[in-house]
């Protein structure tokens, strides 16, 4: 608002369906689920977020599937279940987390989709901020209407608590969210979202190096399986674009900005 950005009308309705997709249905049936589940299933089936994706594109005429693609896919789940297999050989979990984290999975698959076609502001930190303002109302909302404030004591939050959520705020939203947001814009949707099979990867080397926790040959090979379903992916969107016989436009150029 101080660059002079004023969001009108439309930019928060659009912004109120991403917000309501990526953040009240998306992270919270997540974070709820995560009282139940443990945090490596969590993860493997937040990986089914591309396959979500791929299908939805490929329903509203977006997307092609390419055999590269759906291999580079199964290479990602399967690199995910390798990272998580311990873990999830150790504990159980609830039936309805895991329908409730597969549902935000699906929700934040059909955000990533429709967002290109909403009318988002066009700058790219406006584009950030009107989703996260309206998905925070929708989750305050929430947690008011479900009595979550009534057992939320301030005096016991610690400075350690407070310095993780600036962290969360400044790396989180506005410098991965942004960055996410106009990834969304220039590069085809499937490839976008093979960050999910990166995270788990990014997690277990900084645990490595910041907290000396092991790294062993599952890990590596975990790691493999995820780099390679990333460049199967890229390759399957490239022999896609080389099949459709079009002049090169913005889009194409796009997508070659990406690679």
């Amino acid at each position: 608002m101080a660059r002079g950005y004023r969001p009108r009308r439309e930019h928060w309705l659009a912004g109120s369906i991403v917000g309501a997709l990526f953040f009240l249905v998306g992270h919270g049936t997540l974070h709820w689920a995560e009282q139940q589940v443990a945090s490596g299933l969590a993860a493997l089936l937040i990986a089914t977020e591309p396959m979500f994706i791929l299908v939805l594109a490929w329903l509203s005429g977006q997307q092609k599937i390419s055999r590269l693609s759906a291999l580079g896919l199964a290479f990602g789940v399967a690199g995910v279940a390798i990272l998580t297999g311990v873990e999830l050989s150790s504990k159980g979990a609830s039936l309805i987390g895991m329908l409730a984290v597969l549902l935000g999975s699906l929700a934040w698959a059909a955000g990533v989709v429709i967002s290109p076609k909403l009318k988002l502001p066009t700058d790219a930190l406006a584009r950030t901020a009107v989703p996260l303002v309206c998905g925070a109302v929708m989750l305050l909302a929430a947690a008011g209407v479900t009595g979550e404030f009534h057992s939320l004591h301030w005096s016991a939050i610690s400075l350690r608590s407070i310095l993780g959520l600036a962290f969360l705020i400044v790396f989180g939203s506005i410098v991965a969210f942004t960055a996410y947001t106009w990834l969304l814009q220039r590069c085809p949707p499937t490839l976008v979202a093979t960050h999910t099979y990166a995270n788990p990867v990014v997690a277990v080397l900084l645990g490595w190096l910041l907290a000396s926790e092991p790294l062993t040959a599952r890990v590596a090979l975990a790691s493999v399986a995820i780099l390679g379903a990333i460049v199967l992916i890229r390759k399957g969107e490239r022999v896609a674009e080389r099949r459709d016989v079009v002049p090169v436009s913005s889009e194409v150029k796009s997508s070659a900005q990406c690679a």
